[in-house]
Parts: C-alpha cells; sequence; structure tokens
C-alpha cells in the first residue's frame, strides 16, 4: 500500500466494540470484562460486546466463522468507532483468509490489539492499507483494578481523541505482576509496582519513518513467510514479547530469522518494548542479544519502551511515520493519527 488510510478520530458517545478473536480471555473471565466496561464508559463512550465476544470454544472464543463475523458486523455498524480486542492469544490466524478485506476498507475505524494480534495488524495493513493500534487489549491493561494506570490512560486518550502528533514518555513505574483472575485476587488489590529505569538506547542515533511490527513470537511464527508478511524498508520496526518469556537465546535466534531476510538492512530504526517475566540479570543479556543484533547496520535503537505485555501500556498506531532521536531521549508520531475526514 503506498497510501495509508487513517481511522476516524473517536468522538464522545461514539461505540465501542469488544471482539475476541483468538483467545476466550473475555469468556473465562467476565468480571475483568465489566472492569474494562467501566473504563470505556468513564471515556463517554458506548460499549458493545459483540455477539461471540464472550464465547468459550476449546482454546478460542468461537470458531473462525464466529470470531470473523463479530469483527465484520463491528466494522460494517456505523455507530461503532473502536474495534477492542478482548486479549490476545495463538489463534488470530485463523481468521485472516475469512477477513472481508473490502468491508474494512470502506469502514476505516480504530482497530486495537496486542500480541497475537499481530497477525491481525499486519492482514489489515497489507489488504487495506489502514492504520491499527497495537495497544492496550480490554480484559488485560484496561481492567486494572483499582483503575487504568495514569500513562495506558494518557497514550490511549492521545491516539483515540488526539488531534496532533503523540510524543511518548517512559513509564515512571511499571508492573509485570499477575493477580489470579480465576480467584479474582485480581480485585483484591493493586499490583506491586517498580520503578522505572528509563528508555534505554542501545544504539544512538536518529530515524524517521513509518512504524510496523509488534508480538516478535507472533510475526516469527505465524506471518514470517506468508503473504502479510509487511514491506520493511526505511520503517521503524515494534518488536516486543509475550509474556512466555522467550529466553534471551530464543529471541537471539529469532532475531537471527529477521538478519537472514534482510530486515536489518531495511529498517531505519529499532524500537525494542520492555520484557515481561525477566529477572533482571536477564534484561541486561536480551539487550545484549538485541545490541549484537544491530550492531554496524548504522539503525538507532531504543529499548525498554511500555509497549508490550508489561503495564503500563502505550498505544502505537502503526503504519503511521515517528521519529526517534536518542540526542533528545525523543519517541513519538509525526503527525496526529486519526482524521475528522471520511477516508
Amino acid at each position: 500500500m503506498t497510501t495509508l488510510a487513517l481511522p476516524k478520530r473517536v468522538q464522545p458517545g461514539d461505540g465501542v466494540a469488544l471482539v475476541s478473536p483468538s483467545w476466550f480471555g473475555a469468556g473465562a473471565f467476565p468480571h475483568r470484562v465489566e472492569r474494562g466496561r467501566g473504563y470505556i464508559e468513564s471515556l463517554g463512550l458506548h460499549f458493545e460486546v459483540m455477539p461471540n465476544a464472550l464465547a468459550k470454544g476449546q482454546w478460542t472464543a468461537g470458531s473462525p466463522e464466529e470470531r470473523v463475523e463479530d469483527v465484520h458486523a463491528a466494522f460494517a455498524d456505523p455507530d461503532i468507532a473502536v474495534v477492542l480486542c478482548a486479549i490476545g492469544g495463538n489463534h488470530s490466524n485463523e481468521l485472516v483468509d475469512l477477513l472481508d478485506y473490502d468491508l474494512i476498507r470502506a469502514n476505516p475505524k480504530v482497530f486495537q490489539g496486542l500480541s497475537d494480534i499481530t497477525v491481525l495488524h499486519s492482514a489489515i495493513h497489507r489488504y487495506v492499507g489502514l492504520a491499527t493500534f497495537y495497544g492496550p487489549a480490554l480484559v488485560t491493561s484496561l481492567a486494572e483494578y483499582p483503575s487504568v494506570l495514569k500513562l495506558t490512560d494518557r497514550s490511549l486518550r492521545a491516539a483515540w481523541f488526539g488531534e496532533g502528533p503523540i510524543d511518548y514518555e517512559a513509564a515512571t513505574e511499571w508492573t509485570d505482576e499477575f493477580l489470579d483472575f480465576g480467584t479474582k485476587e485480581d480485585l483484591t488489590r493493586t499490583r506491586r509496582m517498580q520503578a522505572g529505569q528509563g528508555w534505554n538506547w542501545l544504539h544512538r542515533g536518529t530515524a524517521r519513518g513509518p512504524i510496523f511490527g509488534g508480538c516478535l513470537e507472533s510475526l516469527c511464527w505465524h506471518v514470517k513467510g506468508s503473504p502479510e508478511w509487511p514491506d520493511l524498508r526505511d520503517c521503524v520496526l515494534l518488536l516486543e514479547l509475550s509474556e512466555e518469556a522467550p529466553s534471551p537465546a530464543s529471541v537471539a535466534s529469532y532475531l537471527t530469522d529477521l538478519r537472514r531476510l534482510g530486515v536489518m538492512e531495511q529498517i531505519c530504526g529499532l524500537v525494542f518494548s520492555r520484557p515481561m517475566n525477566y529477572e533482571p540479570d536477564d534484561v541486561a543479556v536480551l539487550w545484549n542479544v538485541v545490541r549484537d543484533a544491530t550492531q554496524g547496520v548504522g539503525i538507532p535503537v531504543l529499548a525498554n519502551i511500555d509497549c508490550g505485555h508489561t503495564d503500563p501500556m502505550l498505544t502505537v498506531p502503526l503504519g503511521v511515520e515517528v521519529h526517534l532521536d536518542s540526542e533528545t531521549n525523543s519517541f513519538g508520531t509525526v503527525a496526529a493519527v486519526t482524521t475528522d475526514v471520511q477516508s
């Protein structure tokens, strides 16, 4: 796609449709859906749970046909401005060949999710050319107790409602503690926070280009080698790791795959998110792995940003132009990421 379409800017009173393209987390933990509903409604928006979003199959929220039916209905509904994924999983790839890309193209709106939703971001970008949002899911970050973390909230509001560029910031505190949703331990106390360490520039420099990427495992498992693999020439690549916390050794192997595909020579910059469930010593090893994988290619590499499986989580619009500058310690979009004009 040579021309990127932006979703329409979200307005007070608009609808947010909950869809479950992959795992059945929404159906498994309805109290998290209700907490998320409260947050969405606090934004002045209407919350709608799509018919199959709470379904519970063997490992997905219903059949591929049921899940894609919800996505289609959400995009087709003129009262819906945001199609919000409940959570990730490992089976959103089952929807790629079923999606009606003409329908999505005719109804550009915010589509948001993370983790294996990377596969759908890749497909929508390839076949529609629509900017999609790599950002917090409802069942996790947007159902935080007792309230959504401030940086998560600020970033989401800037992406959905903002009329100008977004300047991202490092978290002053963060958490990856898990409180059991099954026992509702997540409703008993706030999660333990750790002090933020700021961003880590593994290689210094400046870059400007469209940002694309997502979960490293999903990219290498489900997108690599498919027609949905993105054109990363002159792009800033965003990478993050799942809650399964692949070891630095595994990450090194994945990055070797990307190098062999020519990715490191194609991209103009790399942004790597804070890992979840990593010990501090392993974080240092991880950054050495990323530094080594990008040695000598002459691009800035920014690590430890908050756009992954830890909280808070930034909302990053994929496909839009961003800037990186180590001298000013800055990372943000070049322009607004939504539009008041129908594409």
